[in-house]
């Protein structure tokens, strides 16, 4: 399926592995399977895929649910956002605007997102900051190497670990709020007068944050 001008994509999904990669040309391209597991619709620039509510209705009464596969291709530009439940997730080279993912495993790689709320899941990946962002781990673990930093950062758990990998040389000031004791800070490098904010908050996780550089195999 493809779909031109489209501007923004959102999505709500649950029991599916997903894949987001970015598109050859213009258009956003989807593959599914089945295509009776999702919803699509667009409207405006704007366009929408949903888990349907056949696909749902199905899974429900059972244990071990049947997972519906989804790979999107999307176009430079065009910003995601949406949330995922029971869901693997792959995205490589895409930009969203938030996400939220909760019983999940997910990777993303050289991508940016601007507000990003997890658990419980597992993540990992390497991510762009050039607006700033917001990070929420609940319960899970998170592990970010930042490539390149040029906007703040706020990062909060209340449950699980946080690891941020920040470049040697990026220009940053890490403040920490309420439990010092949950915060690790791995190169002193990182407190200073940087021009880009860091804020650390820990309830009752874990947030360790150190440097890479050339040479490190981070």
């Amino acid at each position: 399926m493809r779909f031109e001008n489209v501007e923004r994509v959102w999505m709500k999904l649950v029991d599916a592995d997903v894949e987001i990669l970015p598109s050859p040309n213009g258009a956003v391209h989807i593959e599914a399977a089945p295509e009776s597991a999702f919803s699509l619709k667009e409207r405006s620039g704007k366009l929408s895929i949903l888990t349907s509510t056949e696909w749902k209705l199905k899974n429900l009464p059972r244990k071990d649910k049947e997972r519906a596969r989804l790979v999107m291709r999307v176009p430079k530009g065009v910003e995601i956002a949406g949330g995922m439940k029971r869901t693997s997730l792959h995205a490589e080279a895409v930009s969203f605007d938030s996400l939220a993912i909760g019983e999940a495993t997910a990777e993303l790689s050289e991508c940016s997102v601007r507000d990003l709320a997890v658990g419980p899941a597992r993540l990992n990946g390497s991510l762009y900051v050039w607006k700033k962002t917001k990070i929420a781990l609940s319960m899970g673990s998170l592990e970010l190497k930042v490539l390149e930093l040029e906007a703040p950062i706020d990062a909060s758990v209340v449950m699980g670990s946080l690891r941020l990998s920040l470049p040697e040389d990026c220009d940053a000031t890490v403040e920490v709020a309420g439990n010092a004791d949950g915060v690790i800070l791995n190169s002193g490098r990182l407190l200073g007068s940087g021009e880009h904010r860091i804020r650390l908050s820990s309830a009752k996780g874990v947030v360790v944050v150190d440097t890479w550089g050339e040479f490190d195999d981070v």
